[in-house]
């Protein structure tokens, strides 16, 4: 049986675009090629040609990586390939079976297709989104959703989401968490950190958020409440550090961050590096993430297989990822963050407590049962 996985949203480039979605398709092309999985299946990836450094390097000959005519980690570029290459590369391959990891699939695919979706907030948060990309997923999605032989939902919400909006029946839907790689996102020494702190001048109490710079992160009231707890307790001696890179519709943020006027309270570090992240996560005192709508959310759970101390929002996927391990509040209210956070950063048996329960958390997530699920939908989709 040969299975073709297109991979269209595997990056090349550092920056926003190397965020869930790639780690989502550069783990499981990973996992695929190099992990165990059935006899008789043989697969190919479709990856942009600025991408192949991400694609894997299979010890498989049955596992091939083959590059799009061109880029597709341009929106236009890539609804060009989705929609009239791989229709042809489909039958040039004989492909038994397409699985789009990002939304769509091709509306003319000359197979049954399996289509992966992450969240429907264009949908549900449309102002959050640029025009284009918000017009193409709410349409292409939809179709091709309502096409596919299997839909592999990334959470249960997600899941709930598209049965509500898309109307595809809870029966072809197949819910498959999300990963981390334990190898990498672990807890550090305490040496480690002690260095790692005072080489970034963080103390002990810093809080640290990463995710894109985007609407949807909802980093206005985090900012908000990040003020309000020092303006409250400025005794904790606390810095807020925001790590990502610039998405969209990011110019309020960074005004409302020089409104303030809290200097080095408040630092925006860009672009972590992934030698870099799990320092980050261990030598936090807290993690947040009060986005206001997530399908899942990554950084949270590699947060807590660090051992960090999470707060987040209740709202969305975000509940299904921490469990217990976590402190949920509403991502609309700035002082019950910022109460939170306090109760956090004051607290060191709590933060002992939920760096245990956030371990413990963690380690039910692993990209080897995302790639096993996912196998599973396949078996599904071709019976």
């Amino acid at each position: 049986m040969h299975i073709v996985l297109g991979a269209y949203l595997l990056s090349g480039t550092p920056g926003y675009r190397q965020a869930g979605v790639h780690q989502y398709a550069r783990q499981l092309l990973h996992h695929l090629a190099n992990g165990d999985r059935p006899e008789g299946l043989r697969f190919t990836a479709l990856v942009s040609p600025t991408a192949t450094a991400e694609a894997p390097r299979a010890r498989d000959p049955l596992f091939a990586v083959r590059t799009a005519s061109r880029t597709t980690e341009l929106p236009l570029s890539r609804i060009v390939v989705e929609q009239t290459e791989t229709p042809h590369t489909l039958r040039a391959l004989q492909a038994d079976l397409y699985h789009g990891l990002g939304f769509v699939a091709p509306l003319r695919a000359p197979c049954p297709t399996v289509v992966t979706v992450f969240d429907l907030s264009f949908i549900t948060q449309p102002g959050a989104h640029r025009l284009l990309n918000r017009t193409y997923l709410s349409l292409f999605a939809r179709w091709s959703c309502r096409r596919a032989a299997r839909v592999i939902a990334i959470s249960e919400w997600t899941k709930r989401d598209l049965t509500h909006h898309f109307g595809v029946a809870p029966e072809r839907i197949d819910v498959t968490p999300l990963g981390v790689d334990h190898h990498r996102f672990k807890p550090m020494p305490p040496d480690e950190i002690a260095t790692f702190r005072a080489k970034h001048g963080l103390g002990n109490n810093a809080i640290f958020y990463l995710g894109s710079l985007e609407p949807r992160k909802n980093l206005p009231r985090l900012i908000n409440a990040f003020a309000q707890l020092h303006a409250q307790h400025p005794g904790l001696d606390a810095v807020l550090v925001i790590g990502g890179n610039l998405a969209w519709k990011y110019d309020a943020i960074l005004t409302h961050i020089r409104q303030l006027g809290l200097g080095e309270r408040i630092r925006l570090i860009g672009r972590v590096s992934e030698e870099d992240l799990p320092k980050w996560y261990s030598a936090c005192a807290v993690m947040t993430y009060p986005s206001l709508y997530e399908g899942f959310g990554l950084p949270p759970l590699e947060a807590m297989a660090c051992g960090a101390p999470v707060v987040t929002s209740n709202v969305t996927a975000l509940p299904e990822v921490i469990g217990d391990a976590g402190i949920a509040v509403d991502p609309t209210d700035a002082h019950a963050l910022a109460e939170a956070l306090r109760r956090v950063l004051s607290d060191a048996p709590l933060r002992a407590e939920m760096r245990a329960r956030s371990l413990a958390r963690a380690a039910r997530f692993t990209w080897e049962r995302t790639a096993a699920l996912t196998l599973e939908s396949y078996r599904r989709a071709a019976s």
